[in-house]
């Protein structure tokens, strides 16, 4: 095999796979546990950069689904940085539909995923979340793998 066509399709095939990283932001199949009370709240931490392509990032918005089946209880998820919050909430559970997307203006810098419940039970959840510019394009963005707090 020709080592100039492999580096290419190494090149691409890494191309592609960072393509589809950057912009999809999503925390995926967690839980708000039963075991830590009614008044339960994961805080997720996503820190949102400028980029010399497109600039500062000028808002964080973001959607929640939830994918347990309805219940009396429902999802809540509130974005907040600096003294700014928004809050959406996913009325009807364990289907394809997400939550409206909500979003906060606050600039660069870290903001917080909260997502609360108001029942007794396991709660699991999908979040899809995006930095974006002024301009509605994407800013860099941080994925977090755990919870600042999952309580």
């Amino acid at each position: 095999m020709n080592i100039k066509i492999l580096g290419f399709g190494l090149v691409s095939l890494g191309a592609a796979l960072f393509a589809s990283t950057a912009v999809a932001h999503d925390i995926n199949f967690k839980t708000v546990a039963a075991a830590n009370g009614a008044g339960a709240t994961d805080v997720w931490a996503v820190e949102c950069f400028n980029s010399a392509a497109v600039g500062n990032t000028y808002k964080l918005e973001a959607k929640l689904r939830e994918l347990t089946p309805n219940s009396f209880s429902k999802l809540t998820l509130v974005i907040y940085k600096d003294g700014k919050a928004q809050t959406t909430t996913d009325l009807s559970g364990a289907d394809a539909v997400y939550s409206p997307f909500v979003s906060v203006a606050a600039g660069n810098g870290v903001y917080s995923l909260m997502v609360a419940h108001t029942d007794t039970a396991n709660k699991a959840y999908n979040i899809e979340y995006h930095c974006l510019s002024a301009n509605n394009d994407h800013t860099p963005t941080t994925v977090p793998t755990t919870p600042v707090q999952d309580q």
